[in-house]
């Protein structure tokens, strides 16, 4: 059976911790704990923006008008 891609990446993390330096793994942290923050702001963002964009689209839409 064949692994998933995070597996492999998993492994070969392990494999290269022995190896670093504390400097290494602080920069490894760092990146990690940032580009988590981003991701989550950025998918934030998109669904307010997806928002606002349903919300104006309703509005500028010519709807029947009933007696």
């Amino acid at each position: 059976m064949q692994d998933d891609i995070r597996a492999n990446l998993m492994r070969d993390l392990y494999k290269q911790i022995p190896k670093a330096t504390n400097k290494d793994l602080t920069s490894a942290i760092e990146y990690l704990k940032s580009a988590i923050e981003i991701r989550s702001g950025k998918s934030q963002k998109r669904r307010e923006a997806r928002k606002k964009y349903k919300k104006k689209q309703i509005e500028a839409a010519d709807f029947p008008f009933w007696w």
